[in-house]
């Protein structure tokens, strides 16, 4: 019988109108720049994010240094670009059916954890929550910029098990990246695959996150619950 669930935020319980990668690329466009790196350009990118993701360098920081990359040489453009991609990373909506499908977990007595890696602090990513109106069924965020790791480390996850009082084997894990679900899966939770990457690998897949109330482990906890 699980006790807990672990989600995925980004992707999985809210959205943005358009993904912050679209986002700049159109904004790079409307500026005549090239929207595309070099391979060795695109693997700076990569560590650079890993850095930020860890807490190491700020969002703006890494802003900064990526928009360089592509060839935004002015200051002050940068600026004005990187205030706009955080009025956009800010403009977060909750997926839909997610309040159902959180509000339908809680009532069968699980315990839901968020496991996120964002470049944020822990403060800013619960204005998101809040936001997405997703807070309210919430019990405990393990947070990458807080603990210095980011998925698919075993640590982010163990941390959120921690939080919750639960063993791995008690908690499932609700991802759309194929390395984050094979995190999860390495640490022995569940997983659980929605709006996932192509070749992704788990143990169920959704077609909607409301799907996840018919989920068999899940559904099992509901029927036990109503028995007792």
């Amino acid at each position: 019988m699980l006790k807990g669930v672990l989600f995925d935020a980004a992707g999985v319980l809210y959205q943005r109108p358009q993904s912050t990668g679209q986002f700049v690329a159109d904004r790079l466009r409307e500026r005549g720049l090239p929207t595309e790196l070099t391979e060795e350009d695109r693997l700076r990118q990569k560590a650079l994010k890993s850095e930020g993701s860890r807490g190491r360098i700020s969002p703006e920081e890494y802003w900064d240094r990526v928009l360089q990359m592509h060839g935004l040489d002015d200051p002050e453009e940068r600026q004005r670009l990187m205030a706009a991609i955080d009025r956009h990373s800010d403009d977060v909506r909750p997926m839909p059916g997610c309040q159902e499908t959180l509000a339908g977990l809680k009532q069968r007595g699980l315990i839901l954890c968020i496991v996120t890696d964002t470049m944020h602090s822990l403060e800013h990513k619960m204005q998101w929550l809040v936001k997405a109106g997703i807070a309210p069924w919430i019990d405990f965020v393990a947070c990458s910029t807080v603990l210095g790791v980011h998925k698919p480390d075993p640590a982010i996850y163990l941390d959120a098990l921690r939080q919750a009082g639960l063993s791995a084997d008690e908690a499932a894990f609700v991802g759309h990246d194929a390395e984050e679900l094979d995190g999860a899966r390495a640490v022995g939770l569940a997983t659980i695959a929605v709006n996932h990457d192509p070749g992704a690998r788990a143990d169920y897949y959704l077609g909607l996150l409301t799907d996840l109330l018919n989920v068999p482990i899940l559904r099992d906890t509901d029927e036990q619950g109503g028995s007792e």
